[in-house]
């Protein structure tokens, strides 16, 4: 009897670690360290890489997206970031969850004011999940200003919050784990730059 409670004990146990097998802790980078994981490149319409103790996304081109993923896995999700961008203010920028493939959320704004979350699957168009086009808030800093994101991939519910006030809310049920990730697009005019710089990434459903 006391051998097949020990047996059922252990296997109750690894059923409930089998749904946390494969995913990664919570984490934080200063991008200090070009090693972190998040990699480099260089093109003739894009650079991204480290630099100057920040994370660059440069674009050159009009009517470019460019992102860079750190390698990890989660299901629920939190990621805060802080944010700057340079150059044209006809562009859009932020944080990606739940990456698989070129599959993801894309919790973004834009250097005039603008914000929305957007998803992206089977290699198509970004699809906005907060209305037809990107909406205005007074949050956003422009001209050039520091911008806090915070991201929230919780179950089926994604919240968007820039410098700490919640601006954007979705359900959405087509994505259910992944990277995380930094992106950076341009629309009518090239010429964009954007710094990341110290992200932190936390589990939103521990309260310690």
């Amino acid at each position: 009897m006391r051998e097949r409670f020990i047996l059922l004990t252990l296997l109750v146990l690894t059923l409930s670690l089998s749904g946390c097998v494969g995913l990664s802790a919570p984490f934080s980078d200063d991008f200090s360290d070009p090693a972190s994981g998040w990699g480099a490149s260089s093109h003739e319409t894009y650079v991204r890489g480290y630099q100057q103790g920040r994370y660059l996304i440069q674009i050159d081109v009009p009517q470019w997206f460019v992102w860079s993923y750190a390698g990890k896995r989660y299901k629920d999700v939190a990621i805060d970031c802080e944010t700057q961008s340079e150059g044209t203010p006809d562009n859009h920028y932020g944080i990606m969850c739940r990456y698989t493939e070129g599959n993801f959320y894309y919790f973004a704004i834009s250097s005039d004011g603008y914000y929305g979350i957007y998803r992206r699957l089977d290699g198509g168009d970004l699809e906005p999940l907060t209305g037809p086009a990107m909406l205005r808030s007074s949050r956003i800093v422009t001209g050039g200003g520091v911008n806090r994101l915070l991201a929230v991939c919780d179950g089926d519910n994604l919240k968007f919050y820039v410098n700490g006030e919640l601006i954007a809310e979705a359900e959405d049920d087509a994505l259910s784990k992944g990277d995380i990730g930094l992106a950076a697009g341009t629309l009518e005019q090239g010429g964009t730059v954007v710094w990341f710089k110290d992200i932190e990434v936390t589990d939103p459903n521990n309260d310690e």
